[in-house]
Protein backbone atom coordinates (compact mmCIF):
# COMPACT_ATOMS: atom_id res chain seq x y z
CA UNK A 1 0.00 0.00 0.00
CA UNK A 2 2.95 2.62 0.62
CA UNK A 3 4.59 1.67 -2.66
CA UNK A 4 1.76 2.67 -4.14
CA UNK A 5 0.82 5.63 -2.61
CA UNK A 6 5.00 6.62 -3.13
CA UNK A 7 4.06 5.94 -7.03
CA UNK A 8 0.92 8.03 -6.93
CA UNK A 9 2.47 11.00 -5.70
CA UNK A 10 5.56 10.19 -8.05
CA UNK A 11 3.09 10.18 -10.90
CA UNK A 12 1.12 13.07 -9.98
CA UNK A 13 3.89 15.72 -9.99
CA UNK A 14 3.92 15.09 -13.79
CA UNK A 15 1.17 17.65 -14.65
CA UNK A 16 3.44 20.32 -13.36
CA UNK A 17 5.81 19.92 -15.60
CA UNK A 18 6.36 23.60 -15.99
CA UNK A 19 6.76 24.17 -12.58
CA UNK A 20 9.43 22.22 -12.44
CA UNK A 21 11.41 23.74 -15.37
CA UNK A 22 10.81 26.93 -13.19
CA UNK A 23 12.30 25.46 -10.52
CA UNK A 24 15.09 24.02 -11.87
CA UNK A 25 16.04 27.39 -13.42
CA UNK A 26 15.49 29.05 -9.91
CA UNK A 27 17.55 26.83 -7.82
CA UNK A 28 20.19 26.55 -10.54
CA UNK A 29 20.52 30.47 -10.23
CA UNK A 30 20.41 29.95 -6.45
CA UNK A 31 23.42 27.63 -6.47
CA UNK A 32 25.54 30.02 -8.91
CA UNK A 33 24.53 33.18 -6.94
CA UNK A 34 25.99 31.53 -3.75
CA UNK A 35 29.21 30.10 -5.65
CA UNK A 36 30.10 32.97 -6.69
CA UNK A 37 29.48 34.64 -2.82
CA UNK A 38 31.89 31.64 -2.00
CA UNK A 39 34.45 32.33 -4.87
CA UNK A 40 34.76 36.11 -3.63
CA UNK A 41 34.77 35.46 0.00
CA UNK A 42 37.80 33.04 -0.92
CA UNK A 43 39.58 35.87 -2.94
CA UNK A 44 39.22 37.81 0.12
CA UNK A 45 41.49 35.95 2.37
CA UNK A 46 38.62 35.48 4.77
CA UNK A 47 38.24 31.99 4.37
CA UNK A 48 41.81 29.71 4.73
CA UNK A 49 41.80 25.73 5.30
CA UNK A 50 39.07 25.09 2.98
CA UNK A 51 39.12 25.22 -0.97
CA UNK A 52 36.80 26.46 -3.31
CA UNK A 53 36.45 23.05 -4.58
CA UNK A 54 34.84 22.07 -1.18
CA UNK A 55 32.65 25.02 -1.27
CA UNK A 56 31.25 24.12 -4.63
CA UNK A 57 30.46 20.75 -3.40
CA UNK A 58 29.10 21.77 -0.73
CA UNK A 59 26.53 24.16 -2.16
CA UNK A 60 25.54 21.51 -5.26
CA UNK A 61 25.07 19.11 -2.70
CA UNK A 62 23.45 20.95 -0.19
CA UNK A 63 20.61 22.06 -2.75
CA UNK A 64 20.11 18.16 -3.71
CA UNK A 65 19.89 17.61 0.03
CA UNK A 66 17.47 20.13 0.79
CA UNK A 67 15.40 19.00 -2.23
CA UNK A 68 14.68 15.68 -0.43
CA UNK A 69 14.11 17.10 2.97
CA UNK A 70 11.86 19.27 1.62
CA UNK A 71 8.84 18.92 4.03
CA UNK A 72 4.95 20.90 3.72
CA UNK A 73 3.64 18.18 6.08
CA UNK A 74 3.02 20.72 9.26
CA UNK A 75 1.44 23.38 6.35
CA UNK A 76 -0.98 20.47 4.90
CA UNK A 77 -2.31 19.49 8.21
CA UNK A 78 -3.24 22.92 9.52
CA UNK A 79 -5.11 23.24 6.02
CA UNK A 80 -6.80 20.54 6.73
CA UNK A 81 -7.17 21.21 10.27
CA UNK A 82 -9.08 24.24 9.24
CA UNK A 83 -10.86 23.10 6.71
CA UNK A 84 -12.04 20.36 8.46
CA UNK A 85 -10.65 17.38 5.97
CA UNK A 86 -8.87 15.50 8.40
CA UNK A 87 -11.28 13.96 9.44
CA UNK A 88 -11.62 12.28 6.26
CA UNK A 89 -8.18 11.27 6.88
CA UNK A 90 -8.82 9.61 10.09
CA UNK A 91 -10.85 7.27 8.59
CA UNK A 92 -8.49 6.11 5.54
CA UNK A 93 -7.32 2.35 6.32
CA UNK A 94 -3.91 3.79 6.78
CA UNK A 95 -2.21 5.78 9.50
CA UNK A 96 -2.02 9.15 8.86
CA UNK A 97 1.59 9.04 10.28
CA UNK A 98 2.69 7.19 7.30
CA UNK A 99 0.38 8.33 4.80
CA UNK A 100 1.87 11.94 5.13
CA UNK A 101 5.66 10.31 5.05
CA UNK A 102 4.90 8.25 1.72
CA UNK A 103 3.42 10.99 0.49
CA UNK A 104 5.89 13.76 0.56
CA UNK A 105 8.79 10.75 0.09
CA UNK A 106 6.73 10.44 -3.54
CA UNK A 107 6.79 13.89 -4.58
CA UNK A 108 10.59 14.72 -3.30
CA UNK A 109 11.88 11.69 -5.33
CA UNK A 110 10.30 13.61 -8.27
CA UNK A 111 11.92 16.34 -7.72
CA UNK A 112 15.64 14.89 -6.74
CA UNK A 113 15.54 12.40 -9.97
CA UNK A 114 14.69 15.27 -12.53
CA UNK A 115 16.27 18.26 -10.56
CA UNK A 116 18.91 16.70 -8.85
CA UNK A 117 20.16 15.18 -11.47
CA UNK A 118 20.35 17.96 -13.90
CA UNK A 119 21.87 20.25 -11.63
CA UNK A 120 24.45 17.54 -10.74
CA UNK A 121 25.46 16.77 -13.94
CA UNK A 122 26.20 20.69 -14.89
CA UNK A 123 27.42 21.13 -11.70
CA UNK A 124 30.31 18.20 -12.40
CA UNK A 125 30.35 19.74 -16.15
CA UNK A 126 30.87 23.20 -15.20
CA UNK A 127 33.47 23.00 -11.69
CA UNK A 128 35.19 19.50 -12.72
CA UNK A 129 33.82 18.25 -9.66
CA UNK A 130 35.31 14.73 -7.61
CA UNK A 131 33.32 11.86 -8.51
CA UNK A 132 32.82 10.15 -4.73
CA UNK A 133 33.43 6.33 -4.62
CA UNK A 134 30.48 3.98 -4.53
CA UNK A 135 31.04 2.81 -1.08
CA UNK A 136 31.70 6.48 0.16
CA UNK A 137 27.76 7.35 -1.68
CA UNK A 138 26.29 4.07 0.01
CA UNK A 139 26.98 5.84 3.66
CA UNK A 140 26.04 9.01 2.70
CA UNK A 141 22.67 7.48 1.37
CA UNK A 142 22.23 5.88 4.79
CA UNK A 143 23.16 9.09 7.04
CA UNK A 144 20.39 10.75 4.01
CA UNK A 145 17.65 8.59 5.19
CA UNK A 146 18.45 9.07 8.65
CA UNK A 147 18.24 13.04 8.25
CA UNK A 148 14.65 12.07 6.34
CA UNK A 149 13.48 10.59 9.22
CA UNK A 150 14.40 13.75 11.79
CA UNK A 151 12.95 15.84 8.92
CA UNK A 152 9.35 14.18 9.19
CA UNK A 153 8.83 13.54 12.67
CA UNK A 154 10.07 17.21 13.42
CA UNK A 155 6.82 18.61 10.60
CA UNK A 156 4.98 16.31 11.71
CA UNK A 157 5.40 17.39 15.47
CA UNK A 158 4.66 21.13 14.32
CA UNK A 159 1.95 19.82 12.57
CA UNK A 160 0.11 18.43 15.15
CA UNK A 161 0.38 21.50 17.21
CA UNK A 162 -2.23 23.00 15.44
CA UNK A 163 -5.12 20.93 17.73
CA UNK A 164 -3.64 23.02 20.30
CA UNK A 165 -2.63 26.43 18.57
CA UNK A 166 -5.76 26.74 16.35
CA UNK A 167 -3.49 28.52 13.60
CA UNK A 168 -0.12 26.44 12.72
CA UNK A 169 1.45 29.17 10.56
CA UNK A 170 3.17 30.85 13.53
CA UNK A 171 5.18 27.47 14.31
CA UNK A 172 6.16 26.32 10.96
CA UNK A 173 7.75 29.75 10.54
CA UNK A 174 9.57 29.47 13.61
CA UNK A 175 10.56 26.11 12.97
CA UNK A 176 11.62 26.64 9.10
CA UNK A 177 13.59 29.63 10.71
CA UNK A 178 15.45 27.39 13.29
CA UNK A 179 16.19 24.87 10.54
CA UNK A 180 17.78 27.15 8.30
CA UNK A 181 19.54 28.25 11.46
CA UNK A 182 20.81 25.73 13.20
CA UNK A 183 20.82 22.75 10.16
CA UNK A 184 24.20 24.24 8.26
CA UNK A 185 21.97 23.64 5.08
CA UNK A 186 23.18 27.12 4.21
CA UNK A 187 26.07 28.15 6.18
CA UNK A 188 28.42 25.52 6.81
CA UNK A 189 28.65 24.61 11.11
CA UNK A 190 32.11 24.56 10.95
CA UNK A 191 32.05 28.63 10.16
CA UNK A 192 30.02 28.52 13.03
CA UNK A 193 31.91 30.35 16.38
CA UNK A 194 32.00 27.17 19.09
CA UNK A 195 29.90 28.32 21.16
CA UNK A 196 27.20 27.91 18.68
CA UNK A 197 28.22 24.72 17.27
CA UNK A 198 27.22 23.64 20.94
CA UNK A 199 24.12 24.85 20.84
CA UNK A 200 23.60 23.14 17.19
CA UNK A 201 24.42 19.80 18.85
CA UNK A 202 22.04 20.04 21.73
CA UNK A 203 19.43 20.49 18.66
CA UNK A 204 17.68 18.47 16.60
CA UNK A 205 18.25 20.51 13.20
CA UNK A 206 21.54 19.95 13.02
CA UNK A 207 21.37 15.94 12.78
CA UNK A 208 19.05 16.28 10.22
CA UNK A 209 21.58 18.12 7.68
CA UNK A 210 24.90 17.77 9.56
CA UNK A 211 25.11 14.26 8.45
CA UNK A 212 23.97 14.87 5.04
CA UNK A 213 25.43 18.50 4.53
CA UNK A 214 27.44 19.98 6.53
CA UNK A 215 29.81 17.00 6.34
CA UNK A 216 28.47 15.66 3.12
CA UNK A 217 31.21 17.85 1.50
CA UNK A 218 34.14 16.04 3.82
CA UNK A 219 32.70 13.01 2.83
CA UNK A 220 32.82 13.17 -0.74
CA UNK A 221 36.26 14.74 -1.38
CA UNK A 222 38.36 14.08 2.40
CA UNK A 223 36.72 11.31 4.24
CA UNK A 224 37.73 7.40 4.06
CA UNK A 225 35.36 4.97 4.16
CA UNK A 226 36.98 3.98 7.76
CA UNK A 227 36.13 8.14 9.08
CA UNK A 228 32.66 8.30 7.84
CA UNK A 229 31.90 4.59 9.51
CA UNK A 230 33.13 5.99 12.80
CA UNK A 231 31.11 9.40 12.43
CA UNK A 232 28.07 7.48 12.05
CA UNK A 233 28.86 5.54 15.04
CA UNK A 234 29.15 7.88 17.11
CA UNK A 235 26.10 9.75 15.90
Amino acid sequence: MYWVLIKCCFRQQFQYKWNLLFQMAGDWLGIYIKICIWQAILNAGSIKNINFETLVSYSVIAAIVSGLLYSRIAEELADRFRTGMIAIDFIRPISLKWYYFFGQLGENLYHVLFEGIFIAAVSFIIWKLPIPVPGTVLIFLVSLFLGLLIMFFIQYTIGLLVFWMKDGTYTRMIADGLFLLFSGIDIPLWFYPDWLKTLCDFLPFSYVASLNCTEECMVLIKYSSGKIRRCLQNF
